[in-house]
Parts: C-alpha cells; sequence; structure tokens
C-alpha cells in the first residue's frame, strides 16, 4: 500500500509534491526534522515530522501521512 503525505490548507488536505512526498517520507522514518525542497511551495519549507507541521513563509500546515 502506498503511502501519500498531505498538508492541510484551510478545510482541505492538498496532496504534496513527489520530492517532497520523498523527502517527508526520509525524515518520518528518522523521526527527524529539515528543510526540504518543494514544487507545491515557492520555495525551501520546514518540516518536523515529530510534530506534523510544515513551515513556509511565517505560516504552519498541519501535515499527515496517509494511505493512498
Amino acid at each position: 500500500m502506498a503511502v501519500q503525505w498531505v498538508y492541510a490548507n484551510g478545510s482541505t488536505w492538498v496532496t504534496l509534491d513527489v520530492n517532497a512526498q520523498y523527502q517527508i517520507e526520509t525524515l518520518w522514518t528518522r523521526d527527524a526534522s529539515s528543510w526540504i525542497d518543494s514544487a507545491s511551495f515557492r520555495g525551501p519549507v520546514y518540516v518536523d515530522t515529530s510534530e506534523m507541521v510544515l513551515m513556509f513563509g511565517g505560516l504552519s500546515y498541519t501535515i499527515a501521512r496517509r494511505n493512498d
């Protein structure tokens, strides 16, 4: 079963781009946080998998890992 990473944008869950999916899954397996590149945003985003949050442009977004 495939895994999909999404972020909350208002009341909608938005799927992250493939590159971000791979990078976040790698962070998830290490229970880590780091800056990643994502085509879903206009620059680097900070992801914290222990807090399940993504930060960009002074805003934070809840992230979720779900079965595709």
